[in-house]
């Protein structure tokens, strides 16, 4: 890493590499990589000056800053796409998304296996990671579409995996493997999770007080291009961003089906840490992890407020909440139990039970970290979160 830092300096004075963040520049490379110009109203200007902002704050390596740069410009090349797409298929704008089921649930609470049970389903499916990073189509030939758009996601996970190879031992991520929709959230510069995973406190300040409907109403329509080419399923979402803003989530999606996975914060806290702590270095070389800790323990406080604040404006019934020890227990019985309390089409057992004997994501090996490693102590942390605990009826050991 060192070494291509080092490369990285070297190459800015001749501009070849960013020195900064530069919505300008960013803005002027997704439109000559596109051959577009129409950016829309705005909107993710706003979050742009804000991310800047924010990192003029902090002391970012080199390849910090090229890495930002470049999900700036993969971002805004797909609002460009989005925003063509629009124009030239109007009809679009009235693909329904209906009754969504949006699992919020923090990292490491069991949210992935729940995903990919749920994504068996006859008549509902979850988002793959190529999707996700590349929503708009670049063919109107659906196989050259998504063999171009597959290609493009295998290259650049591979270089992912390449700088961070401890990556796929904590939560492997493949061009086809199901995740987390804060991609979309990207062309508007409205990522909560940047807050955590960049470490990047005074855009978090920004994230707090951002209007998220507008955010929401645009992240609606990449999920109506992506339905669009296969309407015949419903979708499942997954993402803990969304328990910052459910207020604005549940307005664009007034029928939406909130699933909220629980886990004991003393467990489910570090072990985020240390796959926070994978994009820390990345973007700051080395770096105090007892201070990683404390920082995402505080965070986790304010979405979980968050997200119980609005809870109680709704109503409980929008809301069904999954322990994470009953979900490892009987994962088929967890199911069910989503699937009938928000009358969704059941899903056969045998195909859950094939799938947890073959691919099950927690039977690959224990994930070790340490709480004290990253500055916190787990029976503290669960004092703190111990009204969280209590009202979910949360397991701790």
């Amino acid at each position: 890493m060192r070494i291509l830092n080092a490369l990285i300096g070297l190459l800015q004075p001749l501009g070849i590499t960013p020195s900064a963040i530069d919505p300008d520049a960013i803005e002027k490379k997704a439109k000559r990589v596109t051959g577009l110009t129409d950016l829309g109203n705005g909107m993710h200007r706003v979050g742009m000056e804000a991310l800047r902002s924010s990192v003029d704050n902090e002391p970012m390596t080199d390849f910090g800053i090229l890495s930002s740069t470049g999900f700036g410009v993969v971002g805004l090349t797909n609002r460009l796409r989005m925003i063509d797409h629009f124009k030239k298929h109007p009809e679009i704008a009235d693909v329904k998304i209906e009754k969504p089921v949006f699992i919020v649930g923090f990292p490491r609470t069991g949210t992935t296996l729940l995903q990919n049970l749920l994504h068996l389903s006859e008549d509902r499916r979850a988002l793959q990671f190529w999707e996700l990073t590349n929503p708009i189509p670049v063919s109107d030939d659906p196989e050259k579409d998504i063999r171009r758009r597959h290609r493009k996601t295998k290259f650049h996970l591979a270089v992912a995996n390449f700088v961070v190879p401890e990556m796929k031992f904590i939560h492997e991520v493949r061009h086809d493997s199901l995740e987390e929709c804060w991609s979309l959230f990207i062309p508007q510069f409205s990522v909560q999770n940047w807050e955590m995973t960049n470490k990047w406190p005074e855009y978090g300040k920004f994230m707090a007080k951002h209007d998220m409907r507008p955010v929401y109403e645009e992240y609606k329509k990449y999920l109506q291009v992506i339905v669009d080419r296969v309407p015949d399923k419903k979708l499942i979402l997954k993402c803990p961003d969304h328990l910052w803003h459910l207020d604005a989530l549940l307005d664009v999606f007034p029928d939406a089906c909130i699933v909220w996975t629980h886990r004991d914060p003393g467990r489910s806290i570090p072990s985020y840490c240390s796959l926070a702590s994978l994009n820390w270095r990345l973007l700051y070389g080395e770096f105090n992890p007892k201070e990683l800790g404390p920082y995402i323990e505080e965070r986790f406080i304010t979405g979980i407020e968050r997200g119980i604040k609005v809870r109680e404006q709704v109503g409980e019934e929008r809301f069904l909440d999954v322990n994470f020890k009953t979900l490892l227990e009987d994962p088929i019985a967890a199911v069910n139990r989503i699937t009938e309390y928000f009358d969704l089409t059941p899903i056969n057992e045998a195909k859950m039970q094939a799938y947890l004997d073959r691919d099950r994501p927690d039977n690959r090996g224990k994930h070790k970290y340490s709480d004290g490693h990253y500055g916190l102590d787990s029976d503290e942390i669960r004092q703190r979160y111990k009204d969280y605990i209590a009202r979910f009826g949360i397991s701790v050991n």
